[in-house]
């Protein structure tokens, strides 16, 4: 009976443990950090949330065409582009037209000692970005959406904030004044699928892309989740109808 009291405190912890790892994975704690940043819809929210493989396929020309410039996405090849359907001769076709192989890291020609020299330090890479700040993907696309001048700022918060040499003014950056100019501005790119290449259409796209660079394995392990938590479910009433037959006779 020590044992199976036992084994009955462990099984409990795990199944606790498992609840709060679930939840934490679907319900994220809300925190705020500075300005208030609104909060957006994305393919991947909730339970039966799927990746929006054209969208990444948008967020991916964004990325490559403007950010790469700087940026680099060493956590990543184009052969993960095939865990949302492109083929691999596709993949392998987009990973040559930037002089990559397939199993490459997507990487910069902006070199740090080049990086230094314009920013003044090593611009960061953006594989993990949304999970690497708060409010994850909505905060990006806001910083994306949310460049300003001194004369919008003064208008909108009635105080004087000037951006110093080298800096660009951003209401939802920490401090407000940014080293990163803004990169989008509207009809960069050109969308093949005809989609209207807007700031906030192209903000969008290339954070999904991101939201994916971060974690492409995101809409499996959700489905995972809800298997793992139905199958603690129905062991729970297996443990619990056990723990009656077994004391059963005792009682009696």
């Amino acid at each position: 009976m020590k044992k199976f009291a036992a084994l009955t405190l462990v099984w409990s912890m795990f199944v606790a443990v498992t609840f709060m790892a679930l939840k934490a994975m679907f319900f994220p704690p809300h925190v705020d950090h500075g300005p208030h940043i609104e909060e957006q819809q994305w393919s991947t929210d909730g339970i039966r949330g799927n990746w929006d493989r054209e969208q990444l396929l948008r967020g991916y020309k964004v990325a490559t065409e403007v950010c790469m410039s700087c940026h680099s996405f060493k956590y990543i090849s184009h052969r993960n582009l095939k865990n949302i359907g492109i083929t691999e001769a596709k993949a392998k076709e987009m990973a040559e037209a930037l002089d990559l192989g397939l199993n490459d890291p997507i990487l910069s020609l902006l070199s740090p000692e080049d990086a230094k020299d314009s920013y003044g330090k090593e611009v960061p890479d953006l594989s993990v970005m949304t999970k690497a700040r708060a409010k994850g993907p909505d905060y990006v696309y806001a910083l994306l959406t949310h460049y300003v001048s001194s004369e919008t700022f003064m208008t909108e918060y009635g105080k004087q904030i000037i951006a110093g040499d080298g800096q660009y003014l951003n209401k939802v950056f920490p401090g407000y004044r940014i080293a990163m100019p803004n990169p989008l501005s509207a009809d960069l790119v050109e969308y093949e699928d005809g989609t209207e290449a807007t700031v906030e259409q192209m903000a969008k796209d290339v954070t999904a892309f991101l939201t994916w660079t971060g974690d492409p394995l995101l809409v499996e392990k959700k489905r995972l989740g809800v298997i793992v938590f139905l199958y603690l479910v129905l062991f729970t009433f297996l443990c619990y109808k056990s723990y009656k037959a077994i004391w059963a006779k005792v009682k009696k």
